[in-house]
């Protein structure tokens, strides 16, 4: 009968007084008042509760995001040089995004459905168009700060230069694959692993890479470590093979080791990253080349000033070799170390096979928390030799960019982007973009981007 009675004021507790059992010492109280459980019953009740509320799930909750992003461009020497009957192009790209993600304990899903398109590209009536997915994963907690993500999803390592989701693209870069990743205050760490087929297939793993140009296997290790209070350390270890064009049974793989080292210490940052190249290229050539990028920046105030250079090795067009020199910068970004013009973003094919040298002068000046001002200087050296169409070398000095942006932050979903790039280039560029080097290349842009929060629930 007491039983009976202890249940039915539980019961009653737990629907009127809407304290669903979270406050176990209320209730026990409560009982004893009443006389309905003794001392011993109400520390064993309450146990029995305290110990419930840890066993029972996290929240669950769920978000709906929109990205809205269009870009005019005013194009007038972007990539390649101008010519005495070139026209400037102006045209308005425009991203659309519904980004939806829900959580709930040892579980991750997200999905992020994008349409991409330029004004007008498709007609009033058009039936076409571009929708597709951008990301869609699961995430899912095997061991304490273990965990694994399956699906496409960007793959954004260090500063971007070797893995990057490009997110400047208005299409941006993700990639299908699994990735293992294990996280504590020290170290975190990905494995993160690929292979690509173009369709479902029956037999054999034919990759098609005539028509489709895709690795057709990626393995990366990324690591990043806190050494101590000042340095820190990263490591990328990356290999992507390619299926030979002439041979479905061939696989050729390069590999990319290296890393970055850096010293931070009140407003002063210094680094140091290297990379090596080995292996063979698709095209069965072995490849030996090298990457390094120092950099010191500092802090004053509003403003932050950053200088370094890249250094890409290069072919010699002199000296004849069946070993290519040419460091590939893999899936990363260019734009955002190598200028806003896009001049050197496919390598070697922009520099001739000839590597780069790219020293660079970054000023960013935060006018106040909305409203920030960058300026960035770029020199470009050639850093081997490179003939021109008489078979001479050319000067390896190719130039000077300058790239002037101005970012304001409206409100929390709001931002506007505003950016004019010029360029004064040598004799030399005309070898490597064709066009006339004494016409001024330009470009710029407009952006505005909202990131608003359409959905949000948490139970």
């Amino acid at each position: 009968m007491k039983q009976t009675l202890i249940f039915f004021c539980l019961l009653s507790f737990l629907s009127f007084e809407k304290i669903m059992a979270q406050d176990a010492k209320t209730l026990t109280h409560l009982l004893l008042q009443k006389k309905l459980i003794t001392q011993k019953e109400a520390d064993s009740l309450e146990t029995l509760m305290t110990n419930s509320q840890k066993t029972a799930p996290e929240n669950k909750e769920f978000a709906i995001g929109l990205e809205f992003r269009p870009r005019t461009e005013y194009r007038n020497g972007y990539k390649q040089l101008r010519t005495d009957d070139s026209k400037a192009a102006f045209f308005t790209s425009q991203r659309s995004r519904l980004n939806i993600d829900f959580s709930q304990n040892q579980f991750k899903f997200h999905t992020s459905i994008q349409d991409i398109r330029v004004w007008g590209q498709y007609g009033q009536t058009s039936t076409s168009g571009s929708l597709n997915v951008f990301e869609a994963f699961a995430e899912v907690g095997i061991l304490k700060n273990f965990s694994i993500k399956l699906g496409r999803q960007k793959v954004e390592l260090d500063n971007g230069r070797i893995f990057s989701a490009a997110n400047w693209s208005q299409a941006a870069r993700a990639h299908d694959g699994i990735n293992l990743i294990y996280s504590n205050k020290k170290i975190h760490s990905e494995f993160f692993t690929s292979f690509n087929q173009t369709s479902e297939r029956i037999f054999d793993t034919d990759f098609s890479p005539t028509t489709f140009s895709n690795y057709k296997l990626l393995n990366i290790h990324y690591l990043k470590a806190k050494l101590n209070k000042n340095f820190s350390l990263t490591t990328i270890n990356a290999a992507d093979s390619y299926q030979s064009k002439t041979s479905s049974n061939t696989l050729y793989t390069r590999a990319t080791s290296g890393g970055r080292l850096d010293f931070e210490k009140g407003n002063l940052y210094l680094t140091l990253s290297g990379y090596y190249q080995f292996g063979q290229l698709q095209s069965g050539n072995r490849i030996s080349a090298y990457y390094f990028q120092p950099e010191i920046q500092l802090k004053t105030n509003q403003l932050t000033t950053r200088f370094g250079a890249e250094i890409m090795s290069g072919d010699n067009a002199d000296k004849a070799s069946e070993i290519s020199k040419s460091f590939v910068p893999l899936y990363g970004v260019a734009w955002k170390f190598m200028g806003n013009m896009d001049y050197f973003t496919s390598f070697p094919t922009d520099v001739k096979n000839g590597g780069l040298v790219n020293p660079y002068l970054f000023f960013t000046y935060d006018v106040n928390q909305k409203i920030s001002l960058r300026s960035d200087f770029h020199l470009f050296y050639l850093a081997n030799k490179v003939n021109n169409n008489l078979n001479q070398n050319i000067n390896s000095y190719l130039g000077f960019e300058n790239d002037l942006s101005l970012h304001y932050k409206c409100n929390g979903f709001t931002m506007i982007d505003f950016g004019f790039s010029y360029m004064t280039a040598e004799k030399s560029m005309e070898t490597l973009k064709g066009g006339n080097s004494a016409l001024t290349p330009m470009w710029s842009y407009l952006m505005i981007t909202f990131k608003p929060e359409l959905f949000h629930f948490k139970k």
